[in-house]
This record gives C-alpha cells, sequence and structure tokens, in this order.
C-alpha cells in the first residue's frame, strides 16, 4: 500500500519518475512521507490502547482525532504514493492486472498473518469460526462485499484500500486525458461523501452505531482521489501557500478546533469538510517540506515508517495474544504498563516481520510483474 502499507523508504528511485518542473524537490519530501506514516500509524495504535487500558479519547481530544482521522490521513498517502509510483506503469488494460498483482503481494502477506493469527485465537478460546469469513478476509474481498466483516480492529481500512486499488486505473486514466477531468472526478467523489456526512450519517447517534455506514468505501474515497489530486496540482497548490502555514493550520485543527463529545461529530456536517481539509492539507504540507531532521530524529521515524502497516495491523492482535497467553501478566501490567509493553513488542515484531516477509514478498511481486520498456522512465 502506500500509505498504511508501504512498499519502502520512497526515494526519487522508488518512485519511478523524475519530476517535472512545477514539482518539488523530491528527497527531503518523500523521506519526509515516512515520517507522517510512522507518526500516524503510532498515534492510531496509542488511540486504540488507551481505548482499551485507559480511557476512551473523544471528540475533544487530539488522540480522539487523530484516531478516526489518522485512517484518513493514511487514506490521502496512498492515493499520493500510488501516484507517485505508478501513473507511468499504469499505461493501459495490459499493465493493470501486474498492478493488482503487486498491491496482493504487498497487502496479503502481513494480512494473512494478521487474520490466521486471529482465527488461531478464537479456535482456542472456543469462539465460533466462520470459514466464509475467512475467506473473505484472506482473499480481502470483504472490502467489495462487505465491509465491515473485518476480523481484527483498524482492518476495515485494508478492504478500502483493495477497492481503491481497483478504481486506480480509472483515477489515473482522468488525469492523463486532463488535469481539469482529473480534478471532476475528485469533485464527484467528494460529492459522494457529501452524502454521507450531510444524509446518510446521524449526528445524534453515536459513530459506533453507524460504523457500518461510515466504513463504506465510498464513503473515504475522496480522501484517496485527493491524494491522486496532490501529485497532479502540488506545484501549482505549493505556489498558494507555503508548507509552514498548511501544517500549522492542520495541527491547530486537530488540537484546538472547537468540536467535543462523540467522534460522530467530527465526521458528519461542515466538521467533516474542517477536518478533511486539515488531513490533506497537512498531507501536502509533508509532501513538500525541505524539512531535515537530525539522523538520531530521522532515521528512527524512518523505520516506524517502514513497520508502519505491520503497527497498525499487529497492535490488536499483539494485544489479545498477551490476554490469551498471559493473563496474570496482563493483570499487573493493566493500564500504562500495557500501553507500553504492547507498543514496544508490535514495533519490534513489525520490523522484523517486514525485513523477513513483507519486503522479499514485495520484490517477489515485481519480479512476477516487470514494467514494459515504455511503462516505467529510466532509474536515476
Amino acid at each position: 500500500m502506500s500509505s498504511i502499507v508501504t512498499d519502502a523508504v520512497v526515494t526519487p528511485s522508488s518512485a519511478g519518475t523524475p519530476l517535472s518542473p512545477g514539482r518539488l524537490a523530491a528527497p527531503a519530501r518523500f523521506e519526509s512521507l515516512d515520517w507522517l506514516r510512522g507518526l500516524l500509524a503510532l498515534s492510531i495504535m496509542l488511540y486504540h490502547l488507551n481505548l482499551w487500558e485507559l480511557v476512551q479519547p473523544d471528540a475533544s481530544t487530539a488522540l480522539g482525532r487523530l484516531g478516526v482521522y489518522g485512517v484518513s490521513m493514511f487514506f490521502v498517502l496512498s492515493g499520493l504514493s500510488i501516484a507517485i509510483a505508478y501513473h507511468r506503469f499504469l499505461q493501459g488494460p495490459g499493465s493493470t492486472p501486474r498492478f493488482l498483482v503487486r498491491r496482493i503481494f504487498r497487502i496479503w502477506p502481513l494480512f494473512w498473518i494478521a487474520v490466521l493469527s486471529v482465527t488461531a485465537m478464537n479456535v482456542a478460546s472456543r469462539e465460533p469460526v466462520s470459514l466464509k469469513l475467512i475467506a473473505l478476509n484472506l482473499t480481502t474481498l470483504f472490502g467489495f462485499i462487505s465491509p465491515s466483516s473485518y476480523m481484527t480492529t483498524g482492518a476495515w481500512s485494508i478492504g478500502n484500500e483493495m477497492v481503491y486499488y481497483a478504481l486506480t486505473p480509472l483515477l489515473l486514466l482522468a488525469y492523463r486525458r486532463s488535469r481539469a477531468w482529473g480534478n471532476g472526478v475528485v469533485l464527484a467523489c467528494a460529492g459522494v461523501a457529501l452524502v454521507f456526512s450531510q444524509a446518510l450519517l446521524d449526528p445524534a447517534v453515536p459513530l459506533s452505531r453507524q460504523w457500518a455506514t461510515y466504513i463504506n468505501p465510498f464513503n473515504n474515497l475522496f480522501l484517496y482521489a485527493a491524494g491522486i489530486a496532490l501529485y497532479f496540482n502540488a506545484g501549482q497548490a505549493r505556489r498558494l501557500v507555503t508548507s509552514a502555514l498548511l501544517l500549522i493550520a492542520g495541527v491547530a485543527v486537530f488540537t484546538v478546533y472547537p468540536v467535543s463529545g462523540d467522534t460522530v461529530n467530527i465526521v458528519t456536517g461542515l466538521n467533516r469538510w474542517v477536518f478533511s481539509a486539515a488531513s490533506i492539507g497537512i498531507v501536502l504540507a509533508v509532501y513538500g517540506t525541505s524539512l531535515r531532521l537530525p539522523a538520531w530524529v530521522g532515521t528512527p521515524l524512518v523505520h516506524l515508517g517502514l513497520a508502519t502497516y505491520g503497527v497498525y495491523l499487529l497492535h490488536p492482535v499483539i494485544w489479545r495474544a498477551l490476554h490469551l497467553l498471559a493473563p496474570d501478566l496482563v493483570a499487573s501490567w493493566a493500564g500504562w504498563g500495557m500501553l507500553a509493553a504492547v507498543s514496544a513488542l508490535t514495533i519490534v515484531v513489525s520490523l522484523l516481520i517486514y525485513h523477513r516477509i513483507e519486503h522479499p514478498m514485495v520484490l517477489l511481486g515485481k519480479r512476477l510483474t516487470p514494467a514494459r520498456p515504455s511503462s516505467e522512465p529510466p532509474r536515476p
């Protein structure tokens, strides 16, 4: 994936395309996307662990807001990164199956680990096991058929991503026709989201009771499409406002914007668009930043970026496994102790799996689906 699921530290060579004159300098920008991925995954993990171990963060807290819109920023990052890496690769019907195979090799290995781990824990706990549900998850078809039929916390977004990958060739085709066509499609996606935020989601009903509606892939498609739009419009957007101002404005929304109560209040009405705009703005700001961090800060953030998919997907699995395998330890470490232990263990396990399983499978997928000579430009 490109956001939650990152193929690698994105560099000019891995992006597969030289920048056009209107675009920003590449190296710092791409490294900064890894920083953002890692920090978002960390914030979502802390949101869930606070919810399970301490207190539920609500819409008035930065953590409560990031628990919802951290995933939204992942969708924006996903569209942006896919456009960077594949806009030249996807040059016709023949390239679409190769693109989807590459995505499967990126998504499925870790997702299978999570699904099979949850299945094993369900068996050990004598909970009902549905072969149909397992099959829907192992194939990630649940995103197309039944978006709420996911087996571990947060996995709904993976189902959404698979739907977006299937639509990516069409989104890129629109932009290849013209920027106006592409932007028109993005606005149409936003129009669909407007129906969700204004009509299908009820601000008087807790979000938990409307979760199946919220996670419908078409409610969040505009965020993924906005990420693609950033790639094709970044030069123009950059001239309108500086990255620093965008970042300050985005952070202000997530910290001081006046809204409280249930998180349904930040996904409906005007607030849906305030927080969505802030999410897109933060990604654009980071995309355009020339900030360089010292190695002792930047290197851990880059590694956290590599572990993003595992941190996002495995922390609920590890939390539950500890409760199942070491209940006495869990009881003695309840609260902050469990939060720290699960966080550290998740990051370590995620990095190991990335280097031993995820990255090798990505390379295998690329070897099985070589780009045609005209599909990608020469590597710099």
